[in-house]
């Protein structure tokens, strides 16, 4: 039997977390980290990689933009498919992340289905080597349509 997909959850809050690790049991090996420091930490000394990230955009002390800036510095982990996870709808926010080659970003809070389609997603665009960042086109596309709305 092959191993599942790892898949690292990185989030400071402990009931979204939980609500990831509930949400994806069964499918994948998640290890739930509350912190963009404790990230990097595991990162760092864990041999097998993570398949894949989720990473929070707010977090406390170091946040998931900063903290995503430090994996794409991270020679190991550079090419490691992200996708940024939000409560709020700040496209701001997300397009900042784009530029470190996120792969997707989800609203929180998010459904079951919801999640797992978008990790099959970007794993699927893994698999077939596609390159990060075509969610995040789409929403600089919506970003300035409303620019333009407000002229």
């Amino acid at each position: 039997m092959s191993e599942k997909q790892m898949i690292l959850a990185v989030d400071d809050n402990s009931i979204s977390l939980a609500t990831i690790e509930q949400e994806l049991e069964g499918e994948y090996e998640v290890i739930p980290l509350n912190s963009g420091i404790r990230a990097l930490q595991f990162l760092k000394k864990e041999e097998r990689k993570p398949d894949l990230i989720l990473l929070d955009i707010q977090m406390a002390i170091k946040d998931g933009i900063e903290t995503l800036k430090d994996i794409r510095e991270m020679k190991a982990c550079k090419d490691i498919p992200v996708i940024m996870l939000t409560s709020n709808a700040d496209k701001r926010m997300v397009l900042e992340s784009s530029k470190f080659n996120i792969y997707d970003y989800v609203l929180k809070p998010f459904k079951k289905r919801e999640l797992c389609e978008r990790i099959d997603a970007v794993l699927k665009k893994v698999s077939e080597k596609q390159p990060a960042g075509a969610v995040v086109k789409e929403t600089r596309s919506l970003l300035e349509l409303e620019q333009e709305e407000k002229k």
